[in-house]
C-alpha cells in the first residue's frame, strides 16, 4: 500500500498565507506546519515516482532531497527577494544539477494549479543544439512522437522561437521545432481537489510514461 496519501487542504492554505506573509518570522511559526503538510507528502510522492524516473532516465538523482524542492529561494540573482517560495514541486533531474540547468521531468503545485512535465526552465543554446541535430537525424520518428494523439491531449508546448528563422530541415513540419529557442511540454489543471487523493501519484506517473518515449528521444537514450 503506498505511504502517499495526497496533499491537503492546508497544503494550499499555507502556499496562500506565505505568500501574503513572506517573512522569517511566519516560517518560523509555522516550520512545523510547513514540514506536515508540504515537505513530508511531497517526500512520499517523490519516493513514489522514484522507479518511474529511473526508468525513463536511470541516470536521475535517487536521493528524494534532490527531487523536491526547498522553500528557501535563492534570491541573489533575482530582484524578487522574498525569502520563501510560495509553491513546490518535485525535480527529477542528474545529479549536481539544478533546475535551472538541465531538461528536467516535474510535478508542480501552485497555490491555484498543478501540474507536471518535462522541458528548460530558461534557454540553453548547447542542449537545443544537441536536441536539433537528433531531430534532423530521426525526423520522421521525431514527428510521431510529438503528433502522437495521446501526447498531445495531455501536453501543451510552452517555449518561445526565435524572431526570425534560423534552422532549416529535410520538410516543411520540422521547421517550428527547429527554430524554437527552449522546449517544455507542460499539463496544468486548477483542480487541485484531485491532488488531495492518493490517486494522483497514478496521474503523474502515467503522464510520465507518456513523456517517456519523447525525453529518452530527446536525451539520445534511445
Amino acid at each position: 500500500m503506498s505511504r502517499f496519501q495526497g496533499l491537503s487542504e492546508d497544503t494550499y492554505r499555507f502556499f496562500w498565507e506565505i505568500a501574503f506573509q513572506n517573512n522569517r518570522e511566519f516560517f518560523e511559526a509555522n516550520r512545523e506546519r510547513y514540514k506536515r503538510v508540504v515537505q513530508e507528502p511531497l517526500f512520499l510522492l517523490a519516493e513514489e515516482l522514484l522507479p518511474t524516473a529511473l526508468e525513463i532516465d536511470p541516470g536521475f538523482s535517487p536521493k528524494l532531497s534532490n527531487i523536491v524542492s526547498r522553500i528557501r529561494r535563492d534570491t541573489r540573482y533575482t530582484r524578487d527577494k522574498s525569502p520563501y517560495r510560495d509553491h513546490a514541486w518535485l525535480g527529477f533531474r542528474p545529479p549536481m544539477q539544478r533546475v535551472s540547468e538541465c531538461f528536467v521531468i516535474y510535478a508542480e503545485f501552485e497555490r491555484d494549479a498543478y501540474g507536471y512535465g518535462m522541458g528548460m526552465y530558461a534557454a540553453d543554446s548547447a542542449r537545443m543544439r544537441q536536441f536539433r541535430e537528433r531531430m534532423l537525424a530521426r525526423p520522421e520518428q521525431f514527428l510521431s512522437l510529438v503528433g502522437d494523439p495521446a501526447f498531445t491531449q495531455r501536453f501543451a508546448l510552452v517555449s518561445e522561437a526565435f524572431k526570425r528563422p534560423r534552422f532549416a530541415g529535410p520538410n516543411e513540419a520540422l521547421q517550428p521545432w527547429l527554430n524554437l529557442r527552449r522546449l517544455s511540454f507542460q499539463f496544468s489543471s486548477p483542480e487541485l481537489s484531485r491532488t488531495l487523493r492518493p490517486e494522483i501519484a497514478d496521474e503523474i506517473r502515467e503522464g510520465m510514461l507518456l513523456l517517456k518515449p519523447l525525453y529518452r528521444f530527446l536525451m539520445g537514450l534511445a
